[in-house]
């Protein structure tokens, strides 16, 4: 028997960010005024969605701006065709930006002439623009990234191209998972901050708040203090801007 429920009980990023996580296979439909979109998870990813026409990542993009409707899942349903190969947290980082942007261009059409030019920068490009300015002006630090504590990297301005952003995102949440046990049994008081280090290099992993973390990745011989005290003052920064 599927499983139903109203979008406005449980979002469909919600939906794709539970099934993702647990890595189960499902096909999820979700239906809103006369429009079906059709999302098959294959093993925590989606794999495959259709909208009359219309395939792939782009109708992932479209049901993520509905706020009213209903949606079905089936456990076990296999894609009859793979059509997406982006991560589901890169779907939905993806989503969230466009949502962002959209948002944006709402909020811009809707004042003054003059007050649109004074039109501020979305939260994306100021975390973005914080995290690039880290890099450019510390020589101590050569890669960061904002991530929530469910693993979902909101950016990252990582030092290879290889490095798989959303691994980063994984590891970071984990690692903060770790040390926030470790300080409540060790009776340390409240987790702040934590170190890791590697023959290559270093982890520091700072709490923002209560859902979002800084991870900050330095090279192996450095100032480790001058360090701390870079990542504090962006930390600072984001902590306003979240």
């Amino acid at each position: 028997m599927a499983l139903q429920g109203n979008l406005g009980d449980m979002a469909a990023a919600d939906l794709i960010q539970q099934y993702g996580q647990s890595g189960q296979t499902a096909v999820l439909r979700i239906q809103n005024n006369h429009q079906e979109a059709t999302l098959y998870i294959h093993e925590g990813t989606v794999a495959h969605a259709v909208m009359g026409d219309e395939q792939g990542e782009e109708v992932v993009y479209q049901a993520l701006t509905w706020t009213e409707g209903a949606f079905s899942l089936e456990m076990g349903a296999l894609p009859p065709e793979t059509t997406i190969t982006r991560s589901w947290s890169g779907l939905l980082l993806e989503g969230a930006r466009r949502l962002d942007e959209a948002e944006q261009r709402l909020a811009q059409t809707e004042q003054e002439p003059e007050t649109k030019k004074m039109a501020t920068k979305r939260k994306s490009d100021r975390i973005a623009d914080v995290l690039s300015e880290l890099l450019q002006e510390s020589a101590d630090i050569e890669g960061a990234a904002v991530v929530g504590i469910d693993g979902l990297v909101y950016s990252a301005n990582v030092p290879h191209r290889d490095m798989d952003v959303d691994l980063v995102g994984a590891a970071a949440a984990a690692m903060l998972g770790l040390s926030k046990r470790s300080v409540e049994q060790f009776k340390r008081g409240n987790f702040t901050r934590t170190l890791v280090q590697g023959d290559a290099g270093n982890i520091v992993v700072v709490l923002l708040n209560e859902d979002t973390l800084l991870v900050a990745l330095t090279p192996n011989a450095v100032n480790l203090g001058m360090a701390f005290a870079e990542v504090k003052d962006s930390a600072a920064q984001l902590q306003d801007i979240l």
